[in-house]
């Protein structure tokens, strides 16, 4: 398919970027979206709460041929998270609820299993629920639910462990708070966020995903198949009203929050070092997700999110050492968001470049040391082998992958930020667990199982 780059900027705050390095990052991303068969992508680099860069890519609709402009409106998919966080930091702030508080205590017809999960769980991803996107849930995204109904179905989910225990990325949590939300306020969860964060902040067109309303420069989705772009994949509305990611927004709305955030204009400085601060599970350990936020640090201190939802990508990346934060939304299901933003943030400034990984040789008896099945939380199971000098690694994704060794029981894949990290028995030294590291996401614990 014949791709049109129109393009239409807006320089706002202090000087632009020099011209070289502008037009260099414009042919970077032009020649990612024809490689990747990508419609259009808006993007939008912030340094100290001042928009330096913030420019449309490609065509927001291919049919009607209308050019993505910093104004165009993207399907926020999980990006959404950190608000509905920044929602209920609001109400604890305000007395309202107690992030300690057991979820029953505003659900009812909830099993007993949930009485130990917490609003706390559900928002850093501890609470143990099995996310209802996954293909054995059982859930129909293509039927309508109320929201009665959608609580019916969650409560047959099963645990993947007690609450607290260990990490696992979970939609179904986010789901559950935005019924907290309307529970404690009396208010679909967007509109209180309308209310409380976008209307103070003028994020004058951030919204709730409606089909039925006329939206102005909207943006369409679409996924490729078979090397052609088609349209996006159909969900009922009512999974498109859903607190685990569905609003409308632009990147220039998503400036005005970095800026709140920057400056401490929504929430108090103890709840941005709540929504900053790690997990901490049942053993002491930490996964690197706060509240609505990944987190991580390298090249520096940094926190972002991802989001991926019926032919739409997103991303926000916050280095907070610089005070400089890249926006990333496009309408393409291929398009690798985290990849870009990472990669604009590195071609803005040198110092952003994710650290160069050199592989080293290791022994064969150390690399047989590493080989096994290891058992995920979800139940799933990563296996591994040496394979000339290297482990072959499968059941991370849809194939087998080799990773390299850059040091004593850390090994990296080639051309990514993935890194695998072994952890051994204090006594024995025998390897126990390995911690799958990709970003952006929380490290993922297997344990050895033979």
């Amino acid at each position: 398919m014949r791709h049109i780059f129109a393009a239409s900027a807006v320089l706002l705050g202090f000087a632009s970027p020099l011209t070289a390095q502008a037009d260099s990052l414009d042919r970077w991303v032009e020649g990612y979206l024809r490689q990747r068969h990508v419609p259009g992508l808006a993007l939008a680099i912030v340094e100290r709460g001042r928009v330096v860069r913030a420019k449309g890519y490609g065509l927001a609709d291919v049919e009607l041929s209308v050019p993505v402009t910093p104004q165009t409106l993207f399907q926020s998919a999980s990006v959404a998270k950190q608000f509905v966080s920044a929602g209920l930091l609001l109400l604890a702030e305000e007395g309202k609820l107690w992030l300690n508080d057991p979820v029953t205590k505003y659900l009812d017809k909830v099993p007993d299993a949930w009485r130990g999960i917490t609003l706390r769980h559900l928002m850093n991803h501890t609470s143990g629920l099995q996310d209802y996107e996954d293909g054995q849930a059982g859930i129909d995204l293509r039927r309508d639910y109320t929201e009665p109904e959608i609580l019916q179905a969650f409560s047959r989910l099963p645990s993947l462990f007690s609450p607290g225990d260990d990490w696992s990325y979970s939609n179904t949590g986010y789901v559950l708070l935005g019924m907290v939300i309307r529970r404690v306020t009396g208010a679909h969860w967007g509109e209180y966020l309308r209310r409380r964060i976008f209307q103070p902040l003028g994020m004058e067109t951030a919204q709730v995903i409606s089909e039925a309303d006329i939206v102005p420069y909207r943006a369409s989705g679409y996924q490729v198949v078979g090397g052609a772009v088609k349209n996006q994949g159909w969900v009922a509305p009512s999974w498109n009203t859903t607190a685990d990611g569905s609003l409308y927004f632009s990147v220039l709305d998503l400036a005005k929050w970095d800026a709140a955030l920057l400056a401490g204009t929504i929430l108090s400085d103890s709840s941005r070092r709540l929504a900053m601060t790690p997990a901490r599970l049942n053993d002491g350990s930490l996964a690197s997700y706060g509240f609505g936020w990944f987190l991580a640090s390298e090249p520096q201190p940094l926190m972002e999110h991802s989001g991926s939802w019926q032919g739409f990508k997103a991303h926000i990346t916050r280095y907070l050492r610089d005070s400089i934060t890249v926006i990333i939304l496009a309408n393409s299901a291929n398009a690798e968001t985290t990849t870009l933003a990472h990669r604009i943030a590195a071609i803005h400034n040198p110092r952003l470049a994710p650290p160069l990984r050199r592989a080293v040789a290791m022994t064969p008896g150390v690399l047989r040391e590493y080989e096994g099945s290891y058992r995920v939380a979800t139940g799933d199971t990563v296996r591994i082998r040496a394979v000339e000098g290297k482990l072959s690694v499968t059941g991370i994704g849809p194939r087998e992958v080799l990773v390299q060794p850059e040091g004593t029981d850390s090994l990296f894949l080639p051309d990514t930020e993935s890194r695998l990290v072994f952890v051994r028995d204090g006594g024995t030294r025998r390897v126990t667990w390995v911690r799958l590291l990709r970003t952006p996401s929380a490290p993922v614990r297997a344990r050895k199982i033979d």
